[in-house]
Order: structure tokens, then sequence, then C-alpha cells
């Protein structure tokens, strides 16, 4: 069993407090001396573990003020910020699966997936993400030759991240990526694995991912029910 951190710990107490209503929505938390000695770690250690709540959009950080409750829980991908599905759900206090794996050369894939991805064969890597149990998104992912013939459908179904995947056992990381966020009506196979009717509205997500040296590595659809999946963006000025 991998050994948790300390900061893991705070986050994972704030977080169930914070969704079993212990902290209503709104409300400010202890400030970071308290939580210091009630949890009995250093304060850089409460400070990550706020960061990592932050990140999730369940708290928001006020300079001078505090941390305080979101009235608005959901899904949050910080501006800037590019993480994988799996780090997501976690970081909500979902326990991240993965079902339906499927991993083949996609000989008709869609026209804006060629001419994106240089390359004469196109690999569709297909799964369902769950949270504690429940289908959260299903995810098509086309990647090409190169990198999709080498992924291994058991090792991807035991990592779940494919991130994570890629970076550690084909030495791929992605750098950036570009989204676009769209509604959309589910059809008939994404209404059997989301378990909605038919024309349920989903939100639809199509990333475009590189690498560091700038070569396309992924292009990603994912479709989540539209009432558990909130996409925050937090801007500054």
């Amino acid at each position: 069993m991998t050994k948790r951190h300390a900061h893991e710990i705070v986050a994972d107490s704030l977080r169930t407090q914070i969704l079993d209503g212990r902290y209503k929505p709104g409300e400010r938390l202890p400030s970071e001396e308290a939580l210091t000695d009630e949890y009995g770690v250093s304060r850089n250690t409460v400070r990550v573990a706020l960061d990592r709540l932050a990140a999730a959009n369940l708290i928001t950080r006020r300079r001078g003020s505090g941390s305080y409750v979101n009235v608005e829980i959901g899904i949050s991908h910080s501006l800037g910020s590019l993480r994988s599905f799996t780090t997501l759900l976690r970081d909500l206090g979902l326990e991240p699966g993965i079902t339906g794996v499927e991993i083949r050369r996609d000989p008709a894939p869609p026209l804006e997936i060629l001419g994106f991805l240089p390359s004469e064969a196109v690999w569709l890597v297909r799964r369902v993400r769950t949270g504690s149990g429940s289908p959260f998104a299903l995810l098509d992912s086309w990647l090409p030759d190169r990198i999709g013939s080498r992924i291994d459908p058991e090792v991807l179904a035991e990592r779940q991240s494919l991130y994570a995947s890629l970076a550690e056992d084909l030495d791929t990381r992605v750098a950036e990526a570009t989204e676009s966020i769209h509604a959309e009506a589910a059809d008939e196979r994404e209404a059997g694995v989301l378990g909605v009717p038919v024309g349920s509205p989903l939100i639809v997500i199509r990333r475009w991912t590189y690498d560091r040296a700038g070569r396309p590595v992924e292009y990603t659809r994912s479709a989540a029910r539209g009432d558990r999946y909130r996409y925050v963006v937090k801007l500054r000025a």
C-alpha cells in the first residue's frame, strides 16, 4: 500500500467534512494556525492541503481573509492547469475507476482527427471513467501510431490514467492542450453507458494535446452526464 503524505490526510479529512456538510457553502474554514494545531502538522503541510482542495474547486482561498467553502462545487480545471481525469476525480474525493477499456486501430476516424494527427494509422483508446463506482464519463482518445500501437490495455486499466501510462510506460509527457466545451444530446451508446435516457444533456469536452516538443499526442472527446459534471474555470485579473 502506498504511504500517504500528511497533506493528503489533512485534505481528505477536510474534504469529507465539506461534502458531509460539516462546513456549509460559503462558510470560512478554520485558520491555517488552527488547522496546524488540530492535525499536529506543519503550516506548510496545511497550505498544501488547502491548495489541493482549491484545485478541486471545493474551496476558495482569499488572501488576508482565509479559505471559504465554495457555493458551487464541481470538477475544476483551473486556468493553466492540465490534469488527468484520475487526478480530477481523486481531488473531488471520489474513488477513480475505469471500465470497458478498448484499444484498437480506427480505420475511419473523424476528419478533424486526421487533420490533427500526422499518422497513417490512428489508434482509438476507449474507456469509461467511474467515480466511486458510478459511471462518470465516456472517454474516446485518438493517438498516432507511434503511441497508440504501444499502449497495453491491461496496463492502462491498472494505471487508469492515460497520461500516467504515456509518461511512465512510453516516456511521452503532455505539455499543453486546447479544449472546447459543448452541450450535446446523448446518443444511444452514450445513454446506455452513462445510464441516462437518449437525448439527455451531456457536457462534451474536446481536447487537442501536445508534448513538450509541440508534437500532437492525443485528441480526446469526453462525454459526461450534465447532472454530475460542472466545468469550472477560475479567472484572475
